[in-house]
């Protein structure tokens, strides 16, 4: 009779020994290796290194581009003629070159170089002249300096201590060029006391009113003398139509229909008196008419039913 070992009877829940476990085993971690030099300092070497690199050739060219640009004979302004100047009519070409403190002999001595020129500090002095409203200046290269100004506008003439001048819509005032042909008539009022603000204002209503009346009146056969702004409420211009001299009140506003209602009446007041020294268009559909020796005159609605006040005649 065979006798069995126990070692050799098989367990009946005993695993395989090659049979996989179900259960994920956790694997063993890989070591890193830790670089010696820390972040910040890779960070700085990278800076060097691209200074290096970099940095140092590209300021190396630009010094001596510089360098060339401020020695080089090629950028130097050596005649009045590397000067172009345009938009100038009334302000001659040598007054701007002066303004820029370039001589006006035919050679510059040693020259100017373009890159040493401040162009702002130029244009104010440019500008500085009372007829350049505006300037541009502009470097062109290689020894080309161009100046492109902008003139001033007049719109009237002006009597200032005695002394006839022109006026821009800015109230700057302008000594008359040599050459230069204008038809304006002669304004007053702009001194009146009031700042820089009130002047432009008063200059404002000048101009609305030449703008209306710039077609209608030299049809109608007047021309427009004078223009007194003094009042700001009330415009007042003197008209001539051959020997007659007028004074017309105009008020502040509504110039063209006033001026059409002065042509519609003006017959029937001639009609009244041969001489008239003025008449006022302020009110709506009439005009009120001041005869030469009348009395000083009542306001409209005052008088008698005929229509006159104190010699003041009032025609709807």
């Amino acid at each position: 009779m065979d006798v069995v070992e126990p070692e050799d009877i098989p367990l009946p829940d005993e695993p395989e020994l090659e049979e996989e476990s179900p259960y994920l085993r956790r694997q063993k971690a890989v070591a890193v290796r830790r670089s010696r030099l820390s972040r910040r300092l890779r960070l700085v070497l990278r800076g060097a290194l691209f200074g290096i690199l970099v940095l140092i050739p590209v300021g190396y060219v630009g010094y001596r581009l510089a360098a060339f640009a401020l020695t080089s004979p090629r950028f130097l302004l050596t005649f009045p003629a590397d000067v172009v100047v345009e938009g100038n009519g009334f302000v001659s070409r040598d007054e701007i070159l002066s303004a820029l403190g370039i001589p006006v002999p035919e050679k510059l001595g040693l020259g100017i170089n373009l890159f040493r020129l401040s162009l702002e500090v130029k244009r104010k002095q440019v500008e500085s002249i009372p007829w350049i409203r505006s300037a541009t200046l502009t470097r062109a290269y290689p020894h080309r300096l161009a100046v492109h100004v902008v003139e001033r506008t007049p719109v009237a003439f002006v009597n200032v201590g005695g002394q006839v001048k022109l006026v821009d819509a800015e109230g700057v005032l302008l000594e008359k060029p040599e050459k230069g042909v204008f038809d304006f008539p002669v304004l007053s009022g702009l001194e009146a006391e009031g700042g820089g603000a009130e002047r432009r204002s008063r200059l404002a209503l000048y101009e609305q009113f030449t703008r209306e009346l710039a077609e209608e009146v030299p049809r109608s056969g007047w021309l427009v003398s004078e223009v007194d702004v003094t009042d700001a409420d009330d415009l007042k211009a003197l008209l001539i139509q051959g020997q007659e001299t007028l004074l017309v009140h105009f008020g502040h506003n509504d110039f063209l229909p006033r001026f059409r209602n002065f042509l519609t009446l003006w017959p029937e007041v001639r009609k009244a008196h041969a001489k008239v020294d003025s008449v006022d268009l302020r009110y709506q559909n009439q005009i009120v008419v001041d005869p030469v020796g009348a009395v000083a005159p009542n306001p409209p609605g005052s008088g008698e039913a005929d229509g006159r006040d104190n010699g003041r005649l009032r025609i709807e």
